[in-house]
């Protein structure tokens, strides 16, 4: 039987084996007892900083995972095993499909999984895209060109999106990072993935390299500048300009309809309206643009992942945010409830031991 990807998983002793033995379900690094608290957790003063040892969280079967993060290992543990995630089970909390394989190292591969959208949440909003364009009767298929890829969730989401009216086609992906190159390739090599930084990136290259400009542009800029664990730095970081960059790649190709997504860090920046700022820049070269605060959750991914999204389009009058399909709580629309991280890793089957020696603490 062949292997799942990056369903690797470790042996683990010692103190590590402990915690995670003592550790309940939903519990944190808090809840252990005071023997078994990593020095960086109990540590005290004005620079009390913790690494990821701190962070330290179980799953719970029936509710939803907090939202998954690079650091995979030495956080987030297994609802019922006494071991962290693999990196395929975090995937699934991200609703990427079993056989879908991340390349590069272990801590590429926690990066692209931890960074990307969650894919049911791109359903979603690609699944209003659609509705965009069959409400003026603007049916058929739809050319993309995705910016910042990564991983590719929120083009797996436009994928997942087409039906027999309207039928999504990535044509050009791109993004500066090798392991975008390598995953995207080995996985939709029909998406025709160049790596690029964006700053030398020629909107003409992306327009002739498809054969035409794109119906719809989609893709998130670096959040790392946005984000409240960045401690939002985009004033001060380059990275935080790239969306102009975006912008400037979206006034020459002329899409349809654009879809930039963000953490939701971006509206709380200190000293600057980025929100403000970006509207402004989408008005200037003659779009309109709405956005709004979606969780993962409420689309059936069984994780509380927040995430900004700006629509633009030259008449927004025919597009509307997506309905939630899930609840929290029972309701009168009779919503289906949250899923919950059990859900996601059902169908898994046992992890297989990547080496055999223990950890040790760190």
């Amino acid at each position: 039987m062949k292997k799942v990807p990056n369903h690797e998983t470790r042996v683990y002793s010692g103190i590590v084996l402990e915690r995670l033995k003592h550790l309940p379900a939903g519990g944190k690094m808090g809840d252990l007892p005071a023997h078994l608290q990593h020095q960086s957790f109990i540590r005290t003063g004005d620079k009390k900083t913790g690494g990821p040892n701190m962070r330290l969280l179980r799953l719970e079967m029936d509710k939803p995972a907090l939202t998954v993060t690079a650091y995979i290992f030495n956080k987030f543990v297994h609802p019922s095993e006494h071991r962290y995630l693999t990196p395929r089970e975090a995937a699934c909390l991200q609703d990427f499909p079993i056989d879908y394989e991340f390349k590069g190292t272990l801590g590429q591969v926690h990066k692209q999984i931890g960074n990307a959208v969650p894919v049911k949440l791109a359903k979603a909003i690609a699944g209003e895209v659609a509705n965009y364009f069959i409400k003026q009767n603007n049916i058929g298929n739809k050319v993309i060109a995705s910016y910042f890829c990564g991983a590719g969730g929120l083009d797996l989401g436009f994928e997942q999106a087409s039906n027999d009216l309207i039928q999504f086609k990535t044509q050009f992906s791109t993004d500066i990072e090798t392991w975008a190159e390598a995953t995207i390739k080995a996985n939709r090599p029909e998406w025709n993935f160049h790596r690029a930084d964006i700053r030398k990136l020629n909107p003409e290259f992306v327009k002739n390299s498809i054969g035409q400009s794109p119906d719809i542009i989609i893709g998130g800029p670096p959040c790392q500048p946005f984000s409240v664990a960045g401690k939002q730095k985009a004033i001060h970081d380059s990275l935080g300009t790239l969306y102009q960059d975006y912008i400037h790649h979206i006034n020459y190709l002329k899409p349809e309809i654009v879809i930039m997504e963000n953490v939701y860090g971006l509206a709380q920046i200190k000293g600057v309206d980025m929100v403000k700022e970006i509207y402004k820049s989408f008005e200037a070269i003659g779009y309109s643009v709405k956005h709004c605060e979606l969780i993962a959750t409420d689309y059936g991914t069984p994780q509380k992942r927040r995430r900004l999204f700006f629509v633009a389009a030259r008449n927004l009058s025919y597009f509307q945010f997506p309905e939630p399909t899930h609840s929290e709580h029972n309701n009168i629309f009779g919503l289906p409830p949250y899923l919950g991280a059990g859900e996601a890793l059902k169908e898994l089957p046992e992890a297989f031991l990547s080496r055999s020696q223990a950890l040790l603490d760190v």
